[in-house]
């Protein structure tokens, strides 16, 4: 009822509704900061600064919005109005260390929680103080990667990262994760791809919180999906291709992808109607983007000319210099000719040797192939691998990529866990030799180890 009315600007009637639902919930931190706005459209800057004080009191701390709503416009130039935007940083800080407490209180022992004020995260996890620290170090370096190369503008509001290794907080139907911009809240059930999509959410959000925009699903998604699978280095972010060009190509072949003409224009709604095709499709025009060099150079365009359009369609053929039509076309045939991730292990290619499955924080070892590198370097079931060649893994597909690119009689560190303490062995890669025959199958043939053979590509978002 409150924003019918107020679209309609019946703001005396828009007053009462406001005030029946802080009689409700004298707590409502939006409420208080929509009534400052009524009373300013009803010419009281007084109560709109009392109301204004109470929003930021329970909870509001959106000053970004805040400093550039219209709604407010009366407000601008009186004294108390600068002397509030000078709490900001307060303002923040004491959210932050009021949602440190709240987690501690919902989690408890089996929980750390704290605050870093530097990169502005509140991290709550049941994973041990070592992978914690890891994982602050990569989340910081991966946003200072991020707004160097792409992003503008840091978070004004600290985000709150919350990792579940045990499972102990279900994820509400998601399939690995969430983030949710009003409240800053990102929950990841893994750490690697799933988390790094998410965080990416985050960190556009922020920029977008910053340009006062709000980009389109294929803009959002495509970049959350074209750095999901990356590293960093030297200080940058570097994509790489993961297992949604598999999919893409399927879609091509079977001329089920869809005319950009049409996808840069989808909502939300029509974007998830067609999710199989949607997510692949938007990671690999960023990827096109990417490897060009452009991706920089089109989000600046895009985002400088978003009042113009904001589909941006008008920016891709701005940096191509062609048509959109020409620019779908030259990127079909790139992508006809990527090389696909491999699914699952090729006979003759290197292999570690060990059947595993994923969870939050690595890859637990269910059993090692006998005579294996794996068994040679003394890794055993119940150990999680959490490093391989340097890079955290999580998931089967990410290790099959990086052992991939290896040849049999390669060496590679793995990065273990056991009963709590860590280890680092060296695997000399063995040769796969493939599943014996079905008819006479050999008696002490190796089953081929699962954890290096990624899944079919899903039909719905890791995220």
């Amino acid at each position: 009822r409150f924003l019918a009315l107020a679209k309609a600007g019946k703001y005396a009637q828009c007053r009462s509704i406001l005030g029946e639902i802080l009689r409700i919930d004298p707590t409502h931190g939006t409420a208080w900061y929509n009534m400052a706005c009524v009373h300013c459209r009803l010419g009281a800057p007084d109560e709109a600064m009392s109301c204004l004080n109470k929003a930021l009191e329970h909870g509001y701390s959106d000053f970004r919005h805040l400093a550039r709503d219209g709604d407010l416009e009366p407000l601008r130039g009186l004294q108390a109005y600068d002397e509030l935007l000078k709490r900001n940083q307060e303002i923040q800080r004491a959210r932050a260390e009021k949602m440190q407490q709240a987690l501690r209180q919902q989690f408890g022992d089996g929980y750390i929680v704290e605050v870093d004020h530097p990169s502005r995260l509140v991290l709550a996890t049941d994973m041990d103080r070592q992978m914690l620290d890891e994982l602050k170090a990569y989340l910081t370096a991966y946003a200072e990667a991020q707004w160097a190369d792409l992003f503008t503008h840091r978070f004004e509001q600290y985000v709150t990262v919350v990792v579940p290794c045990s499972g102990s907080v279900a994820l509400a139907g998601a399939t690995g994760g969430y983030y949710t911009h009003p409240q800053r809240l990102l929950l990841a059930g893994q750490t690697g791809m799933v988390l790094t999509h998410e965080f990416t959410h985050a960190l556009h959000d922020a920029d977008q919180d910053g340009l006062g925009q709000r980009h389109p699903m294929w803009i959002a998604e495509g970049l959350a999906t074209l750095f999901e699978s990356s590293i960093i280095a030297d200080g940058h972010v570097l994509a790489e291709p993961n297992h949604r060009l598999n999919l893409l190509k399927s879609l091509i072949a079977g001329d089920r992808n869809i005319p950009w003409k049409d996808f840069v224009r989808y909502d939300q709604a029509r974007f998830m109607t067609r999710v199989i095709a949607s997510y692949p499709q938007c990671r690999y025009m960023m990827m096109y983007l990417y490897e060009n060099g452009l991706l920089k150079r089109w989000y600046d365009a895009y985002t400088a000319g978003y009042e113009e359009d904001p589909t941006g369609a008008e920016a891709l053929e701005q940096v191509f210099g062609k048509t959109l039509d020409e620019v779908e076309a030259d990127w079909l045939a790139w992508v006809r000719k990527q090389k696909s991730p491999p699914v699952r292990l090729a006979v003759e290619s290197a292999y570690i040797g060990v059947r595993t499955q994923g969870q939050a924080d690595g890859l637990r070892v269910l059993e090692v192939v006998p005579g294996s590198g794996a068994d040679k370097a003394a890794l055993k079931p119940g150990d999680v691998i959490v490093n391989v060649d340097g890079r955290r893994v999580v998931s089967p597909a990410a290790m099959l990529r990086l052992v991939s690119r290896h040849i049999p009689g390669d060496e590679i560190e793995v990065r273990f866990r056991r009963s709590g303490q860590y280890g680092t062995v060296t695997v000399t890669l063995g040769k796969w030799a493939g599943e014996p025959p079905a008819a006479q199958p050999a008696k002490d043939a190796p089953q081929p180890p699962p954890a290096e053979q990624a899944p079919a590509p899903p039909a719905r978002k890791a995220a």
